[in-house]
């Protein structure tokens, strides 16, 4: 009895969680399509702007941010999954936001510190870029690592906030610090030379404001649950033990969906890799579709398997509908079209000619990837770190083949050889998870508070 009065309990503001679920879809999905929208419309900018050449150097510098992800690996996953299990636990949510500053803090110093060390190897070794560009792009890179810290650190706020459900506030953020760069540096640009290391110092302040803007917010939101709680180790380990398996299966994930950069940075022209960046990034968007109702309902999924042990039938039938409605079909409708999207976005025909075939690859991942996010939603929620660890190996096991494959065959692959680096992967994934998926059968864990001890 004790055990239906909870789950009764935990069912009253049934009608008030719908109307939150939708409130942060409606704004995830508002955002998400103007910051999605943003960036198809200044990309052209930029590169007029900045020329094939100097944007090469600025896709150099973007594709840095690979260090960063590896690093926030697990931590930006788990983080709103633990605030969401003890929203309604101020004293417990206080100690592991005191605690959860701390890690963020040291690990971006360890981000910073690192691409300082290195800018001028990478400048000199690593990408492929004309002796008299060396210099200017280790200026970028030192410049982009401060941006770099900046938004690993604003990534406590984010995931904070998406686990507290207050998702229209971080989209409030995410949308006007993310125009406001894109402004700022069309701005610089326009008024200035026109180089990578001027629009990279625009970027860094730009996050430097959104960074101490949205601690004093989170400050602000953590007043009303009363005294800080400082964290200690026995509270962190459970935290880390988590974060440990995940992160393994996580850097691993990365890993496979950043080989076809750091492949491609290196055997291909710094002029070439742009443009496989350019329609990288609009393929990706796609991806991003699915976004708004993942962060909508991954709380609802951790609770339901709080509650019942499972995720909820209609809560998972919502989801994989949305998902493909708005984000399998239109990247399958984008891959037909790819070359007309390209030729009215860009009006560089140059770009057309080698990035649409690439770009069809990418698309049709991304349809792929999209179907299997939902299954990936469904394992996090449950806390099955190790399948995502065991999945994102063997996808990295036949990237490997396909990238020894190129390298064997007598017919250079160029920048195709990253699309079908994203397609092999990711249908490794969905088959996987789709297996494991249709043999899922949860186990019902009930807390102390359910079955009525006290």
């Amino acid at each position: 009895m004790s055990f239906l009065a909870a789950l009764c309990r935990r069912s009253l503001p049934s009608r008030l969680l719908r109307s939150v679920v939708a409130r942060n879809a409606v704004s995830n999905v508002i955002t998400l399509a103007w910051l999605s929208v943003l960036s198809i419309l200044v990309i052209p900018v930029y590169i007029k702007l900045l020329g094939v050449s100097e944007w090469g150097l600025v896709a150099a510098c973007a594709s840095l941010q690979l260090l960063s992800n590896f690093v926030d690996a697990g931590f930006s996953q788990i983080v709103p999954r633990w605030v969401a299990r003890e929203a309604h636990n101020p004293t417990a949510l206080r100690s592991y936001v005191t605690l959860f500053r701390k890690m963020y803090l040291v690990l971006g110093l360890l981000v910073f510190v690192s691409l300082q060390l290195c800018a001028g190897y990478l400048a000199q070794f690593w990408f492929q870029v004309a002796p008299d560009q060396v210099s200017a792009l280790e200026m970028a890179i030192r410049i982009i690592s401060f941006q770099l810290l900046f938004q690993f650190v604003n990534n406590l706020h984010i995931g904070l906030w998406h686990g507290m459900q207050r998702q229209v506030l971080a989209n409030l953020s995410a949308g006007g610090f993310g125009t406001l760069k894109h402004m700022a540096a069309m701005a610089v640009l326009l008024i200035g030379p026109a180089v990578a290391w001027r629009y990279a110092t625009t970027f860094a302040i730009v996050a430097m404001l959104e960074v101490f803007t949205n601690a004093w917010l989170v400050r602000r939101t953590l007043r009303e649950l009363g005294s800080a709680t400082e964290a200690h180790l026995l509270t962190a380990k459970p935290f880390l033990k988590e974060v440990s398996v995940l992160s393994g299966g996580i850097l691993v994930g990365l890993l496979v969906s950043q080989m076809d950069r750091l492949i491609l940075s290196r055997s291909v022209s710094l002029e070439h890799f742009g443009v496989y960046t350019v329609v990288a990034t609009l393929s990706l968007a796609f991806l991003q579709l699915q976004t708004p109702l993942t962060r909508a309902y991954f709380p609802l999924l951790v609770q339901d398997i709080e509650a019942i042990g499972r995720v909820s039938v209609g809560h998972m039938r919502s989801l994989i509908g949305g998902t493909l409605m708005f984000s399998t079909l239109p990247a399958l409708v984008a891959c037909v079209f790819a070359g007309p999207l390209l030729r009215i976005w860009l009006h560089d025909l140059k770009f057309v000619d080698i990035g649409t075939q690439p770009m069809q690859i990418l698309l049709l991942a991304v349809a792929a990837n999209t179907i299997y996010g939902c299954i990936y939603q469904v394992m996090v929620a449950a806390g099955r770190s190790h399948l995502v660890l065991k999945f994102n190996l063997a996808a990295l096991a036949v990237a490997g083949l396909v990238v020894a494959t190129a390298a064997a065959s007598s017919q250079p692959y160029g920048i195709l050889l990253g699309g079908y680096i994203w397609l092999s992967t990711t249908l490794t994934q969905l088959l996987l998870g789709l297996v494991w998926f249709s043999t899922y059968r949860p186990q019902l864990h009930l807390s102390n508070a359910d079955i009525g001890i006290r």
